[in-house]
């Protein structure tokens, strides 16, 4: 390797190990509020930071990072504005990404601190950093549960884009299993309002009330899952479990579907090829949080196969992907 092009691949390397720099540069520059602050125009150093209560020098040094990774135009000396990219940092868009930032930096972030774990064992690192599995975790910390439910609120406009598109022949009825707090179908019957909604999920989840029309149902899926919908709703739900438990939660949709039902499962799917692909880094994190992971289509195949459906269509949308099974036999 010749001098120039060993310049040039320890300066790859060392900005690809210090990555987490710039991730927690977002988290710190969201959290006091810069993007909200430049919602309506660029602004100078001193204005932001007297808004923002920091300091002046640091958050000049902070704006400078997020301009060289386009996040943010220095339009002037000094003076910075939102990018495109810098834009979905806002509160107050739809796809806000502003909780996803929280999320990320949180819990999710510490737990890869003890990654070779998982690479070693093959589990997840989440239970012996912090004592239980994730969820388990979540269900007595309502504070993590709630950053946990708004940050994936934030992330259903764009993930729901093949769903909201899908024609919905026939269908009456619908169970989104793992639905969280419920945003999914709050978006779902703004387009469809004739559909009767319930929502499944843990109970300190759901909740005991029934509000904008959706009917609230707790329980594990895992186990069991409401009897007699014209529609299943899977929605990131199987990434988070090995074969073995998403198979589980498979076969509980397929004991309670009617024979005319059918399942809907919004994933991702590892196109391969080689590349970068964000579904690769959220295949590791599942795996580091939970034990879980992404799948391609020919293991989606053989997971729908063995849970007792036939994979019918694969739409592909910005976000994500939808795949339409049928129960078999």
């Amino acid at each position: 390797m010749n001098t120039k092009n060993a310049g040039h691949h320890n300066t790859a390397m060392r900005r690809t190990i210090m990555g987490f720099i710039v991730s927690q540069t977002v988290c710190a520059v969201s959290r006091v509020g810069i993007p909200d602050l430049l919602a309506h125009g660029p602004r100078d150093v001193a204005g932001l930071a007297e808004a923002s209560g920091t300091d002046p020098g640091a958050l000049a040094r902070f704006l400078r990072v997020l301009a060289a990774e386009e996040i943010l135009v220095e339009v002037e000396p000094g003076v910075y504005a939102l990018s495109p990219t810098g834009e979905l940092l806002r509160g107050d868009i739809p796809g806000s990404l502003r909780h996803f930032t929280e999320l990320m930096s949180a819990e999710a972030y510490t737990v890869w601190g003890a990654a070779e774990e998982s690479l070693r064992g093959g589990g997840p690192a989440f239970p012996s950093v912090f004592g239980l599995p994730y969820f388990e975790w979540l269900a007595v910390r309502p504070e993590a549960a709630e950053r946990f439910d708004r940050s994936q609120a934030g992330l259903v406009e764009l993930r729901l884009l093949p769903l909201l598109e899908w024609d919905w022949p026939g269908a009456c009825s619908v169970v989104d299993v793992g639905g969280g707090d419920g945003a999914l179908l709050r978006r779902l019957l703004d387009d469809h309002p004739h559909l009767s909604a319930t929502l499944l999920d843990l109970p300190h989840v759901v909740g005991n009330a029934e509000e904008d029309g959706i009917a609230r149902v707790g329980g594990n899926f895992l186990e069991e899952v409401p009897a007699g919908a014209d529609v299943y709703v899977l929605s990131q739900i199987l990434h988070d479990w090995d074969d073995t438990d998403a198979l589980s939660v498979l076969r509980a949709c397929r004991e309670a579907m009617p024979a005319h039902g059918r399942l809907l499962v919004v994933e991702q799917v590892l196109r391969g090829g080689g590349g970068p692909d964000p579904a690769l880094l959220l295949d590791l994190h599942m795996l580091v949080l939970l034990g879980g992971r992404e799948r391609d289509r020919r293991e989606w195949e053989s997971l729908f196969e063995r849970g007792g459906f036939i994979l019918t269509s694969v739409r592909t949308g910005p976000r994500s992907t939808l795949l339409e099974a049928l129960p078999e036999g």
